[in-house]
């Protein structure tokens, strides 16, 4: 079981240093650069979180969570929307189940909706990245024609609560 906590001092370096495999890194953002976006959706009032990804005392991976209005010209969502903006597991800890796990702890985190009334969920992966394309299936999540911001092959899959 892994937990969701909090990015700080202390844990800043060791989240920022936490790697995907290397045949994901052209797919995935550093989480310094998720970090920066955060800090950028937060200075135009969009509530947006990261979280380090603990299994115990270990720090396994990073998630970025954003919640956007359905006004918010920025995304063009039809509804309001949690985005699950990143989701990554450092290379020396996948396949262990950790990123399932996380999607879990994510998932209650939004069922919380600490920043707005909406049931819609959107994530997004690389069609190449089968993994997680079959863990967003494996927890509901449906596979859309949609692109992400009109990325090739970032495809976005949907889920309501």
């Amino acid at each position: 079981m892994v937990e969701l906590k909090e990015i700080t001092w202390e844990n800043l370096w060791e989240i920022i240093n936490l790697k995907p495999a290397e045949s994901q890194i052209d797919h995935l953002p550093s989480n310094a650069i998720f970090m920066a976006m955060a800090y950028v959706n937060l200075k135009f009032q969009y509530p947006d979180a990261c979280y380090a990804i603990y299994h115990g005392e270990i720090a396994v991976g990073f998630t970025k969570i954003v919640f956007v209005e359905k006004k918010e010209k920025q995304y063009n969502l039809p509804e309001d929307t949690y985005l699950i903006d990143a989701l990554m597991i450092d290379e020396k800890y996948q396949g262990n189940g950790y990123g399932t796990s996380a999607l879990e702890q994510i998932l209650s985190f939004i069922r919380s909706k600490p920043w707005g009334d909406s049931n819609n969920i959107r994530a997004s992966c690389y069609d190449k990245n089968t993994v997680t394309a079959k863990m967003l299936e494996k927890a509901g999540f449906t596979r859309t024609d949609e692109l992400d911001r009109g990325k090739a092959c970032l495809r976005v899959y949907t889920k309501t609560l």
